[in-house]
């Protein structure tokens, strides 16, 4: 990344920061005089970019990851990890930054979208109201109702209402559907390139229509089946399918990722990274691990679904999300809650202090399209096909090696980057009859679909697995926690405690209590 980038990338966190009171409010002017509706886009989108993903790679990632059974917890070196998570104790303090950041980041979107600029920013206004969605659809999908329509509007709007989460749905399908006319129909001859400004794209205006296309798939699908029941939905749900079919989505090769400059320094370093890693410095040097890098490791149920024991699969996947601790044998699980060493983040998942931070994986986007052509919602395409290219692009993205997976080949001239392709094509072959993770051998493919992703995912995006959790109810027979005493998984976030205090007689007509949230579903979740 090149220094004026980095120059660039501080200033606009810098100001980012200065434009948000105590009460996570958009505000017109720092303290230091500067209007920030008089800053061009330019200045603003890196940090716009950049400081709601840090949310989203870490901690959003976490919570996912230990809210099904993906992640467990190091009882021999952390004391009680993850207790307040297998214990399900959520109150409105849990995971409360969430939403706080949330909210509060992704003002400066807002700022692009609606503020008047003396030349033509239509390309930054469109890539703002796509990037927003992705956040908002988050955010409706672990809370439900939210302000949307006044939030980030005037600094005196200190109380926003709160607007019904299936209005938010329909209106984040409508903000995607306008961006990607303004990025399609802008005057090409007086429109301002994205250029270095931004971080997740680099300026490729049809990877951004792609993305705007596979976000709406995914709410369009979140919302698939309480659409079948709702007349009004339905409608919505069919126009916007049938425009879908003659739209592009992210693809093969084509991950979403966000790298504003990211170094081996303090606060600097890919957040996963810095949360889930090493200390700045002293990447891959035993005894400089964050905490959460002490703490984290695999469950059982995922070790030895993925070691072939509970399916009789082996899925070389396993060696690249996790790895060995000192005196393991072979990679080991624990059950949530349990007294056992798991072992850690592997290599997959940690590559380096500077690694991309992935928004939107192309195999999750393959999974979507998969889904959406098995239930007839697309026509174009081949739902198996993509499936089988959604697994593909999985062991490619984690690095798979034939030596994780296979005997050495005999040719000892096979061209070394192919190997993720034969790992993916042996483990297709062989999962492709079993029931559950393979296409022809599950029932209902939807099964497969969403229990492949969850392999794919866990470490990468966990708000995603489980979300989708959540939405199918697969993967099937998994596990609860050891030390709750609670039946079943929650569903959904408590709102914050900031709330609360901040904006108390909107929030307060939801008397919302700890049970809100195992028993109070998103609308989208009719299982």
């Amino acid at each position: 990344m090149k220094t004026i980038n980095n120059i660039k990338y501080t200033l606009s966190l810098a100001l980012l920061f200065l434009t948000f009171s105590c009460n996570d409010v958009l505000v017109n002017e720092d303290p230091n005089g500067v209007a920030i509706d008089q800053l061009p886009p330019e200045v603003i989108l890196p940090g716009a970019f950049t400081v709601p993903s840090e949310t989203f790679l870490s901690t959003m990632n976490g919570l996912g990851n230990t809210m099904i059974a993906t992640w467990s917890g190091n009882a021999q070196q952390v004391q009680a990890p993850y207790f307040e998570e297998f214990q399900y104790q959520l109150t409105t303090d849990f995971y409360d930054n969430i939403w706080d950041n949330l909210m509060a980041r992704t003002g400066n979107l807002t700022q692009i979208i609606t503020n008047e600029y003396p030349d033509n920013y239509d390309y930054f206004k469109g890539v703002s109201k796509i990037y927003r969605a992705f956040y908002f659809q988050y955010l409706v999908d672990l809370y439900g109702d939210i302000p949307f329509t006044d939030i980030h509007q005037r600094s005196d709007l200190l109380f926003p209402e709160y607007d019904d989460q299936v209005d938010v749905y329909i209106s984040l399908i409508e903000d995607i559907n306008d961006a990607i006319a303004q990025i399609q129909n802008t005057d090409t001859s007086t429109v301002v390139p994205l250029g270095s400004s931004d971080v997740i794209m680099n300026g490729n205006m049809t990877k951004w229509i792609k993305f705007g296309n596979t976000i709406k798939l995914r709410i369009l699908l979140r919302m698939s089946d309480v659409a079948q029941t709702n007349p009004e939905l339905q409608t919505i749900f069919n126009t916007e399918f049938e425009a879908l079919n003659n739209a592009s989505f992210i693809n093969f090769g084509e991950d979403v990722t966000i790298n504003p400059g990211y170094s081996d320094e303090l606060d600097r370093m890919n957040p996963f990274v810095e949360t889930f890693g090493y200390d700045p410095g002293a990447f891959g040097i035993t005894g400089n691990q964050t905490f959460s890098n002490l703490r984290a490791g695999p469950t059982t149920y995922l070790v030895e679904f993925l070691n072939g024991t509970s399916n009789g699969v082996s899925d070389a996947r396993l060696q690249r999300l996790y790895t060995t601790r000192s005196g393991q044998d072979d990679i080991q699980g624990n059950t949530q809650g349990g007294s056992e060493q798991p072992s850690r983040i592997g290599p997959g998942l940690l590559i380096s202090p500077q690694q991309d931070g992935y928004i939107m994986t192309a195999s999750e986007s393959l999974f979507l399209q998969s889904e959406a052509i098995f239930k007839g919602y697309l026509s174009s395409g081949n739902a198996k096909s993509l499936f089988e290219s959604a697994i593909l692009s999985s062991f490619v993205r984690l690095g798979v090696d034939t030596d994780d997976f296979l005997p050495p080949p005999d040719d000892e001239d096979l061209d070394e980057s192919t190997t993720p392709e034969i790992a993916a094509s042996t483990y297709i072959s062989n999962s492709n009859n079993v029931s559950g993770i393979g296409w022809d051998g599950t029932s209902n493919k939807l099964e497969a679909i969403i229990t492949q992703k969850w392999i794919d995912l866990g470490g990468t995006n966990g708000i995603e697995t489980w979300i989708e959790y959540t939405r199918t109810g697969f993967p099937s027979n998994m596990p609860l926690p050891d030390i709750t005493n609670r039946p079943n998984r929650p569903i959904r976030l408590l709102y914050p405690t900031s709330e609360y205090t901040g904006n108390s007689a909107n929030v307060g007509i939801y008397n919302q209590t700890v049970d809100t949230a195992f028993d109070n579903p998103i609308f989208w979740d009719v299982n």
